[in-house]
């Protein structure tokens, strides 16, 4: 190996530990941490994160990054040139962010979370606002300081760190077809006179059989639970620590037992991605960080709604489902089962439990807002309301609190900028899924209960070059086809036609 690639080698599995103990007890305030612990996770992560930090600032890792980039590039392998060009590009855009200004912004983002939190839990918005301006003032401050910043649109640059190669111009191109092909399809299920059953969807189910259900269902689809472990959070997530260490949470909710169950298998869906990539993304200290959301989106999508809401998925978890909630869902058919959990709730204001017709909807409200806050337009003190305007004008919904409003989601409490890869994911497998169906026939090998060979055409053509790709690239690679909204509008339109017997 060459020599300065192995002493950056160092660098970097030094930099890991320090991500790895902040990981871990970001997990644990998330997770299990009492109230009266929280602060000191969150000042314990921003010293990680600073010592994580100096070794990325300091002239020997600078200077490595750079002569690999200039002098050495041409000798490297694939994986090492994507490993130099990723770092090279995170070494100019934090180029003048001082030590300082990065720990500020760290210890700014975890107590934003804190804060969040109570203000979730009071159903009071205003006790956010201040916070919520402190980081958007934040976010502009670190773009700002770099070289290449598209100080004309600061939304460019951001969203560049999340999906190289979009601009506001396919985003808003991506949003407009999307408005376009799903609200006249919402309004026809609006106005529909055959409606699904669903009134076994808020029956009372306890949470040990839950629990029970969620492992079975991740063990059906794959997961590896050597290499994964789950857990309880206010807000689902999935924490990658390392190849064979990959962390699912989820809520249990009483009444409502398939908010955990699509919760699991889109969580599920971000491991199954986590322990089968590639081991050179980990031997060449690649991560998870250079798979792009919009990817991971993707993957976690495509087993929560194409397979996970398909009638065969349901046909073939049936039996299970029977088996553990027999006493209350008895009375259930597999029909029952398969339309109850595609049901358009058309009051729900909560994105986390939107079904597929009105999810993107809920994503193209936050992206216009956050457009409107990284442009400097946006009023802090009113954004409650305009989010509430939004939610009436785009979904119908008539919303009033901040709970299930504006303080629904986290993700603000540490930036802004990745909601739209949310709906990118879903029309990325809408785009691949073409390919999977003609190699291997999606429909009969999910009834048939063959997941093993899902996944591993997902490892051999979606997985493969996830970390080495640009996601439009990647999409190119897999289908063949370029990106675009129009997939995902046909698989929603003809998936809620049959189900609402729409003409």
């Amino acid at each position: 190996m060459n020599k300065d690639l192995q002493k950056l080698y160092s660098l970097l599995s030094q930099m890991e530990v320090y991500s790895h103990a902040g990981q871990i007890i970001n997990y644990d305030l998330e997770t299990a941490a009492p109230k009266g612990g929280m602060s000191d996770d969150a000042r314990d992560m921003s010293e990680f994160s600073s010592m994580s930090y100096k070794i990325a600032k300091s002239k020997e890792y600078i200077g490595l990054v750079s002569k690999l980039y200039k002098t050495g590039y041409d000798k490297l392998n694939i994986w090492d040139k994507k490993l130099v060009k990723e770092l090279y590009k995170e070494v100019q855009k934090s180029r003048y962010v001082d030590i300082k200004t990065q720990k500020e912004a760290t210890t700014l983002y975890n107590n934003s979370y804190i804060i969040w939190a109570k203000a979730k839990e009071d159903n009071n918005y205003q006790e956010f606002e201040p916070t919520l301006n402190k980081v958007y003032k934040m976010q502009k401050k670190l773009l700002l300081l770099r070289k290449n910043c598209d100080k004309k649109n600061l939304y460019n640059t951001l969203f560049d760190d999340y999906e190289e190669g979009f601009t506001t111009v396919d985003l808003d191109k991506f949003f407009d077809d999307l408005e376009k092909g799903i609200v006249p399809l919402l309004n026809k299920v609006r106005a529909a006179t055959y409606v699904p059953r669903h009134d076994f969807l808020t029956r009372k189910v306890s949470l040990n059989k839950q629990e029970e259900f969620t492992k079975e269902i991740l063990k059906f689809n794959g997961f590896d639970f050597n290499r994964g472990s789950v857990s309880t959070t206010i807000h689902p997530f999935t924490e990658q620590f390392g190849p064979n260490d990959v962390r699912v949470t989820t809520h249990y909710y009483e009444t409502n037992f398939i908010s955990n169950m699509y919760s699991i298998i889109h969580e599920g869906g971000h491991a199954l991605f986590g322990q089968n990539i590639p081991k050179e993304v980990y031997t060449h200290h690649l991560g998870e960080g250079f798979l792009s959301m919009a990817k991971h989106e993707s993957v976690s999508r495509f087993y929560e709604n194409v397979i996970g809401r398909s009638k065969e998925y349901i046909q073939a978890i049936y039996p299970a489902f029977l088996k553990i909630f027999a006493t209350e869902m008895g009375d259930v058919s597999i029909n029952d089962f398969y339309e109850g959990v595609n049901y358009v709730d058309l009051n729900n204001p909560l994105r986390t439990e939107a079904d597929e017709l009105t999810y993107s909807l809920h994503i193209i409200i936050r992206y216009r807002l956050e457009r409107e806050i990284m442009s400097g337009k946006a009023d802090f003190k009113t954004l409650n309301q305009e989010w509430n305007r939004l939610y009436k004008k785009i979904l119908g919904i008539d919303n009033k609190d901040d709970k299930t409003g504006i303080l629904q989601d986290v993700h603000w409490a540490s930036g802004f900028g990745y909601f739209p890869t949310y709906s990118l994911g879903n029309a990325l497998n809408c785009i691949y899924v073409k390919a999977l169906d003609k190699d291997i026939d999606l429909k009969k090998t999910v009834l048939e209960g063959h997941m093993d060979l899902i996944l591993k055409w997902m490892k051999d053509n979606v997985f493969k070059k996830a970390a080495l790709l640009n996601t439009k690239k990647w999409i190119k690679d897999i289908s063949g086809e370029e990106f675009s909204a129009q997939p995902y509008v046909d698989y929603l339109t003809n998936k809620y036609t049959e189900i609402y017997h729409l003409k």
